[in-house]
C-alpha cells in the first residue's frame, strides 16, 4: 500500500493507494465521533453496501442512497442528502463518506461543507477519473442549467482511500473516460508519462494490476504537486483545467446525456492542443503523440455532429473560468510546459469548432 502525503497550510492529507486498501486502513484517527453518513449512488449499493456495512460495522452508519447520474449533480439532489442529514439528527461531529464517482464527490463535500457550517469527510473514490483527479484538492460543486461546476465550495476531506480493486466493477467507458485525466498529467507534466501511457496501452485496457497502480500513484502524485503549490486555483493550479473549457461546454451543451465528463475533456484536449499549435508553437510531433495516444485508449477527438456550434458557444459565455469577458484556455508550447492564456478570440473558437467536426 502506498501513502502519499497532501501537504496543505493548514493541515495534513494521508492519501492511501492500493488493494483491498479499505480493510487495511484504521477509521478512528480520521473520525470525531462513531456518527457516519456514506453518500453512495444506487448502483454501487447493489455491489458494496453489504461489504461497507460489514467494514463500518462498529460505527453507527446511515446510507443516503442518490441516483446515479451527472445529471442529478443539482441543487434538488444536493437538497435530498441535507433533509437525510437533518431527518436523522446528525450533528456537527458526524462524518460524511463519499463513495463513488466525481458526482458523489462533488455532493458529498458540498453537503459536508454545508451543513451545520461544515462536518468531517472522507473520500472512497470508486472510479479511475475520481481516484486520479476530483478526490484531491477539495473542489465540490454542483451544475446549473446554464453551466458545468458553477456553484460550489472548497472542502478538504481528512482522508482519502485509493483502492483499484473498485475498478473491477467499472463498466469500461467510464474506465476509459476516466483515462483522459490521466493524459491530461502527462500532456502538461511529464512527457515521458505521456509516453509510457501511449507504450502501454494495451496493459491499461486490460487494467493490468501494475501498470495501474503505477498510472494511478503517478498521477494523484502530479495532482498533489499542484494542489500543494496553489490550493484555491489563483495561479498554477488553472493549468489542470486543460482541455476542460471546451469539454465542460460540450457536455452541458449535450445537457450531460450520451458523453462522459472525460470523453468530454479529451475532444477539449485534442482541441486545444490543435490551437497550441497555431497559437502556441507547439510541434506537430508532440501534437500527434497526444492524439495517437487519445486514439489508442478509445477516446474521442472529435466534437459530436448533433451539437451546434452556437450552443457550444453560449455555455462558452458562462464558463466559471472566464475573465475579462474572455474564455482562458490552458496552451501548450511543448508536453509539459503549458500556460493561461485567454488571447483566443470568440471567431477562432468557433471555427475551430466546425474543424473538428467535420
Amino acid at each position: 500500500m502506498k501513502k502519499i502525503l497532501l501537504k496543505l497550510k493548514d493541515n495534513k492529507i494521508p492519501i492511501f493507494i492500493g488493494q483491498n486498501t479499505i480493510k487495511n486502513i484504521s477509521f478512528g484517527g480520521f473520525i470525531k465521533s462513531k456518527d457516519i453518513v456514506v453518500v453512495i449512488n444506487r448502483t454501487l449499493a447493489k455491489y458494496y453496501l453489504n461489504s461497507l456495512k460489514k467494514t463500518l460495522g462498529k460505527f453507527n452508519t446511515k446510507f443516503c442512497i442518490i441516483p446515479d447520474g451527472e445529471k442529478y449533480k443539482n441543487i434538488l439532489t444536493l437538497g435530498k442528502i441535507h433533509n437525510f442529514l437533518i431527518k436523522e439528527k446528525f450533528d456537527r461531529h458526524c462524518t460524511i463518506i463519499a463513495f463513488g464517482g466525481g458526482v458523489i464527490g462533488d455532493l458529498a463535500g458540498f453537503a459536508a461543507d454545508t451543513f451545520l457550517r461544515g462536518v468531517n469527510l472522507i473520500h472512497i473514490p470508486t472510479t479511475l477519473l475520481s481516484q486520479v483527479d476530483s478526490s484531491i484538492g477539495g473542489k465540490t460543486g454542483i451544475n446549473h442549467a446554464l453551466g458545468k461546476n458553477l456553484i460550489g465550495s472548497f472542502k478538504h476531506p481528512s482522508l482519502i482511500i485509493i483502492d483499484i480493486n473498485y475498478l473491477k466493477t467499472l463498466p469500461m467507458k467510464e474506465f476509459v473516460s476516466g483515462l483522459a485525466e490521466v493524459i491530461k498529467y502527462g500532456i502538461i507534466g511529464k512527457k515521458s508519462f505521456l509516453s509510457w501511457i501511449n507504450k502501454n496501452a494495451d496493459l491499461i485496457l486490460n487494467k493490468d494490476i501494475d501498470a495501474l497502480l503505477k498510472l494511478i500513484t503517478i498521477s494523484v502524485q502530479e495532482k498533489v504537486a499542484v494542489v500543494q503549490k496553489d490550493e484555491k486555483e489563483s495561479n498554477i493550479r488553472a493549468l489542470l483545467n486543460f482541455g476542460h473549457t471546451i469539454g465542460h461546454a460540450v457536455e452541458s451543451a449535450k445537457n450531460y446525456k450520451g458523453i462522459l465528463h472525460g470523453e468530454a475533456v479529451s475532444i477539449g484536449m485534442i482541441f486545444a492542443s490543435a490551437a497550441s499549435v497555431e497559437n502556441a508553437g507547439l510541434d506537430i510531433n508532440e501534437f500527434n503523440l497526444i492524439e495517437d495516444t487519445l486514439k489508442k485508449l478509445g477516446l474521442p477527438i472529435s466534437i459530436p455532429k448533433d451539437i451546434k456550434t452556437t450552443k457550444i458557444m453560449s455555455h462558452l459565455a458562462f464558463d466559471k473560468k472566464k475573465k475579462d469577458g474572455k474564455n482562458n484556455f490552458i496552451l501548450i508550447k511543448s508536453i509539459g510546459s503549458s500556460y493561461i492564456s485567454n488571447s483566443l478570440e470568440n471567431e477562432y473558437i468557433s471555427k475551430l469548432i466546425k474543424v473538428f467536426q467535420s
